[in-house]
């Protein structure tokens, strides 16, 4: 493999001279680094998403044992305002 990476770059060293090899590994590099820096951007928007789904999954879980308990936002209260415990004790 090192030997074929060598002779391509002797090859293109010959064709396109010492110059315009310089170019040629500038904007390699260049784009190298935008590419590099993309990736990471993704990877980073990725993570961010995975930790959203996180927190909303476990939101919808807290949400879903609070609605099967019953006990979380609804009233005791009978109708006319009393509690369900004194009213029993008073029929």
């Amino acid at each position: 493999m090192e030997l074929q990476i060598a002779l391509i770059l002797l090859i293109a060293f010959i064709f396109l001279g010492p110059e315009k090899m310089m170019e040629l590994a500038i904007k390699l590099g260049d784009l190298l680094r935008k590419v590099r820096e993309t990736w990471d951007e993704l990877r980073y928007q990725m993570y961010l998403e995975s930790i959203n789904k996180k927190v909303l999954e476990e939101q919808n879980e807290e949400i879903q044992e609070v609605k099967e308990d019953g006990t979380a936002g609804t009233s005791q209260d009978a109708p006319d305002g009393t509690s369900e415990g004194t009213k029993k004790q008073t029929d």
